[in-house]
């Protein structure tokens, strides 16, 4: 990205509930990006974001879909932390009539953001200090794979700002996983140990996906259903196992540098275990649950 781009701007009017995008020039910076005021675990790098559209291509095919909340014709969605815009790209497409709002720490770059549908717009924030926008905006949040990025003490009032910008009788959905896999072997054990003790470090819970549920009912929120999908990791679960186990590889590298300090693993050791525990997925038949909950703002 150079210096100086332009960036996507929506005139704002009277009644604009504040999704309009802002970008100063201080902004700019290259295709590497380190969050070091955020909590977030994973680096914002060109691999990092290939991966992300890979993860999302892998829950479409999951849910057959991109949203299970029981949608029909929406006004205004909202993507929370939504990376590399794909998902808000096709929610755009899918339903024209509505704008499509997708917000991150991140910026999306010019070249990408002009690929977009004319309803996306986008804006900037970090969402561990409140959404810029205002009560009963939105009929439809959505919230995907925040694993890595919000501390578990966090969750209640993040879901209480999604709660205030959506409208009554609208849906708020969250999909994230559980990394306590089913049949791991022991070089798996090993590493997800220490994932989870660099998580405990940052305050992340890498059992959050389970703990959605109780999250929102708990926020107030009616008409709440939880769906788990038990995915297979590896090749011995076919396409969609190989294509989870894919993006556990990604992950697995991508979090090397943190998980080594903040665990005191050796790259070694650590690179040991990355390099046995794809096998060990297959030899032991290892699955991951993925959770996707919604819930109904009275």
């Amino acid at each position: 990205m150079s210096k100086g781009m332009q960036w996507f701007r929506k005139k704002a009017s009277k009644t604009d509930p504040g999704w309009q995008s802002q970008r100063s020039d201080e902004d700019s910076q290259s295709g590497l990006q380190s969050l070091t005021s955020t909590p977030y675990m994973l680096p914002k790098d060109f691999r990092e974001m290939s991966r992300l559209d890979f993860q999302h291509y892998f829950m479409r095919q999951v849910m057959s879909g991109n949203y299970l909340a029981p949608l029909s014709q929406p006004r205004a969605v909202l993507d929370v932390a939504c990376g590399t815009g794909r998902w808000m790209h096709e929610m755009a497409l899918q339903f024209p009539q509505a704008q499509v709002v997708g917000v991150d720490v991140t910026l999306l770059s010019n070249e990408d953001f002009q690929k977009f549908p004319p309803n996306c717009s986008f804006r900037q924030c970090d969402i561990l200090r409140g959404l810029p926008f205002a009560e009963q905006t939105f009929d439809f949040c959505h919230q995907r794979f925040l694993i890595f990025a919000v501390p578990f003490t966090s969750w209640p009032a993040i879901l209480q700002e999604q709660i205030r910008i959506t409208r009554s009788k609208g849906w708020i959905e969250l999909t994230d996983s559980d990394l306590q896999f089913h049949n791991p072997g022991p070089e798996t054990v090993k590493a997800l140990q220490w994932i989870s003790l660099a998580c405990e470090q940052r305050g992340m819970d890498v059992r959050i996906g389970r703990k959605l549920g109780a999250l929102i009912q708990t926020a107030g929120l009616m008409n709440v259903t939880v769906r788990r999908f038990s995915i297979p990791i590896g090749t011995w679960g076919g396409r969609i196992g190989d294509i989870l186990a894919k993006n556990f590889s990604g992950a697995l590298t991508t979090l090397k540098p943190l998980v080594t300090t903040l665990a005191h693993v050796s790259e070694e050791e650590f690179g040991r275990a990355a390099d046995t525990w794809l096998k060990e997925c297959n030899v032991y038949q290892t699955s991951c649950d993925f959770y996707v909950v919604f819930g109904q703002r009275p």
